[in-house]
């Protein structure tokens, strides 16, 4: 594998932490590791279920102050996770309202499945993951989950059997 040198013209340390991560080589970077004031906006808008004016996310956050969160609604369309849906009276004035552009289940199955795949134990697979969760469910849960869950490796064989017909 080939090495690269990187020289930062920016000595802050937290940038460059930032630009190694966004630069790793042959690994998908997990789209929703965001800071925690992005991941509790986003909560505030999926919670009430509409797009929401900059005010309303500040009245709705009990730390949230309206320019903490003008700065933060800032960087999150930057970065795409949230889009401006239209314009609502605001006092006196028109404001944003805004929307994420994804919904809380993708966000939720990302930073999950992004967890896992960095744990430290390296002997707690897939399957022993699925069963210990399994395990907290009532026997009636457990039998839709295990049908779900046999639907979904045969599916998945499926997948696999196309692509080695394809090669």
């Amino acid at each position: 594998m080939q090495q690269y040198k990187i020289v930062f013209a920016d000595k802050n340390p937290q940038y460059q932490k930032m630009k190694m991560e966004t630069m790793t080589m042959g690994k998908k970077k997990n789209r929703y590791d965001l800071p925690e004031r992005e991941v509790e906006i986003l909560y505030t808008l999926w919670d009430a279920g509409r797009p929401l004016l900059a005010s309303e996310m500040a009245d709705e956050g009990e730390e949230l102050k309206l320019a903490t969160v003008h700065t933060t609604l800032k960087r999150m369309l930057k970065k795409g996770l949230i889009e401006v849906v239209d314009f609502a009276k605001s006092g006196n004035v028109y404001g944003r309202c805004y929307q994420p552009t994804f919904g809380l289940k993708e966000f939720e199955m990302e930073r999950l499945s992004s967890s896992f795949v960095k744990k430290r134990c390296k002997d707690i697979t897939t399957s022993n993951f699925v069963a210990a969760l399994l395990e907290t469910k009532e026997d009636d849960v457990v039998k839709e989950e295990l049908d779900e869950l046999e639907k979904m490796i045969e599916e998945q064989r499926e997948r696999i059997r196309t692509k080695e017909e394809n090669k």
